[in-house]
């Protein structure tokens, strides 16, 4: 009974996480054919991707401004 439920638990998350990949794929699929077209919009998905993929380090963060009193 243990194998069987611990088997459909792993068929459960190697789906999800197949569908999470095939997701991110086609945003990013999509990202390039709306870059290409040069149209200014993006779909949900693409931003989701864009979202996920995207990397901030120490460098990307402005630096602070010191609070004026």
């Amino acid at each position: 009974m243990i194998l069987v439920l611990a088997a459909i638990l792993a068929v459960f998350l190697a789906g999800s996480t197949c569908g999470i990949f095939a997701m991110l794929v086609i945003g990013i699929h999509a990202e390039e054919r709306r870059t290409a077209q040069g149209r200014a919009e993006s779909p949900r998905v693409g931003t989701a991707s864009r979202r996920v993929l995207s990397t901030h380090t120490c460098d990307d963060v402005p630096a602070r401004v010191p609070a004026g009193r």
